[in-house]
């Protein structure tokens, strides 16, 4: 057994840490959640894709989920406020719970963003497991840390095959008024893409996304897209439980449509606003369902 001391901030630690700093094996697994009125958004799709994450990096030993809920809860109630960003990490078998505040400036969503693509490029599926949730964010410090303008919001990845995949935190889709990609037998309406799983984090959000999108009477497809398509769509917007829907205006110094969030972008984000309440809500008559 290895006898060493540990120092933080040039000062001796006493007492235990909650990890062990010597371990280089361990990976932590987490998801981060949203919670309204006191409950917590899609809580059963977060734990069942936190228990995916812990098979996929195999940890162990994994608590069960009505322990997982109990502990959300107790810390929800102990927090105080009903409105909050919630992130639960698994670490070393240990628990973490944490709450706060994690609100985005009303500017961005009326001008929407700026996306710069990362020139460290996303690896193969046998490179990384990228399903999973897990605390391995390497990638995305070395995409922030490249020289960029305080104008850049985010960065986006390419896979092995230049294909897009997502962004640091989040998942985007691209909206195009008329497609070729659009069956014959559908007609009308506007077509959402956004890449395959295979080589993303099926973000939660992303899901809801989807499902907002079929409800509202627009078209999606998951297919593996270039810049090219990015260039050339006539809006795009990112997604993830923080952002919700957060329009984009830019790529690498293109243009994205008119350079401002568009109708359907805006329309998809009043939708899923919307959806979030009715969501959060313990009953709604079928009335008040029908008016979504």
């Amino acid at each position: 057994m290895m006898n060493y001391k540990i120092y933080q901030n040039g000062k001796e630690v006493n007492g235990e840490l909650p990890f062990d700093l010597m371990r280089t094996e361990a990976v932590g697994i987490f998801e981060s959640m949203r919670a309204y009125g006191g409950r917590i958004l899609h809580e059963e799709d977060h734990l069942s894709r936190l228990l995916e994450s812990a098979r996929t990096v195999g940890y162990r030993p994994f608590p069960e989920s009505a322990e997982l809920r109990r502990e959300l809860k107790a810390a929800l109630r102990a927090f105080g406020q009903k409105d909050c960003y919630v992130r639960l990490t698994l670490w070393e078998g240990q628990t973490f719970v944490i709450l706060g505040s994690r609100e985005h400036a009303k500017e961005l969503y009326k001008k929407g963003v700026v996306l710069k693509t990362a020139s460290f490029p996303r690896g193969g599926p046998n490179t990384f497991p990228w399903q999973a949730k897990a605390s391995a964010y390497q990638q995305a410090i070395l995409a922030s840390t490249e020289p960029h303008s305080d104008r850049i919001y985010e960065w986006v990845f390419l896979d092995h095959q230049n294909f897009l995949t997502e962004t640091r935190i989040g998942n985007f889709f691209l909206v195009k008024y008329r497609s070729p990609f659009v069956g014959s037998g559908e007609k009308g309406g506007a077509t959402l893409f956004t890449p395959p799983e295979h080589l993303i984090l099926n973000g939660v959000t992303r899901r809801f996304v989807i499902k907002c999108t079929l409800e509202s009477g627009f078209h999606v497809r998951e297919i593996p897209l270039t810049r090219h398509e990015f260039f050339n769509a006539d809006e795009a917007f990112l997604c993830n439980t923080s952002w919700g829907i957060l329009p984009v205006r830019e790529l690498d110094g293109r243009v994205i449509g008119s350079g401002k969030p568009g109708l359907v972008t805006s329309k998809l984000h009043r939708f899923f606003k919307r959806r979030v309440q009715h969501d959060v809500t313990p009953y709604r008559s079928p009335r008040t369902h029908q008016r979504l």
